[in-house]
């Protein structure tokens, strides 16, 4: 599996070193920004990787631009999710083979959509199926758009302030990384999902629990 994410990452990389390098950067990242929450199968990340190396003072810029439209993506996919989940979503949805991970995402939404939405973004799980899981289930739009937002502005401002400070060893680090680092995440997931269905007791419950 890390061997052929690896590959993946090596293929994309060149891909868009070269969009980094023409006139219309900044028109791209915002098309990978605001298409990723809904149907583009690339994270903008990778662009803004590209884009922070080639143009290291221009950084604010690219952060500036990844966030907002990052998050209207996420606000579209959402109501796609809403009003147009069996015109547009369920193909989506089918085009990618996501189906199982659809069913399984509704059930994190219960009473934590914030939570839900900041961890998702440090998770291998597929952020558009959950957008449109969330828009289908007609959760709560302020507490996912919120939480949409903190997750995706912590995860690109850290890849921009790794690469603009360390440069290609930054993308080294990443790539190094990578699997350890959302296997973490997706531990601390696994074991939220668990409280949440009351399958172990918190920590909270633990620390209080009298002796």
């Amino acid at each position: 599996m890390r061997l052929r994410l690896l590959a993946w990452w090596e293929v994309q990389w060149q891909k868009f070193i070269l969009l980094a390098q023409g006139p219309h950067a900044v028109f791209w990242l915002a098309f990978c920004a605001i298409t990723d929450p809904i149907f583009f199968p690339i994270a903008p990340e990778i662009y803004l990787t590209a884009l922070v190396l080639a143009h290291p003072a221009r950084w604010k810029t690219y952060l500036a631009t990844a966030i907002p439209f990052s998050v209207l993506g996420a606000g579209l996919g959402y109501l796609v999710g809403l009003l147009l989940f069996n015109q547009l979503g369920l193909p989506l949805i089918n085009f990618y083979h996501l189906g199982e991970v659809f069913e399984r995402t509704q059930a994190l939404f219960q009473d934590k959509v914030f939570l839900t939405m900041v961890l998702i973004a440090f998770s291998l799980i597929p952020e558009k199926v959950v957008v449109l899981a969330a828009g289908f289930l007609g959760v709560s739009f302020p507490p996912f758009i919120v939480g949409f937002f903190v997750g995706r502005a912590v995860r690109i401002s850290l890849v921009v302030y790794l690469t603009h400070r360390f440069g290609m060893q930054a993308l080294a680090l990443m790539k190094r990384y990578l699997i350890v680092f959302t296997l973490i995440i997706l531990a601390i997931a696994v074991y939220y999902g668990m409280v949440h269905f009351h399958l172990l007791p918190s920590a909270v419950s633990l620390w209080t629990r009298p002796l």
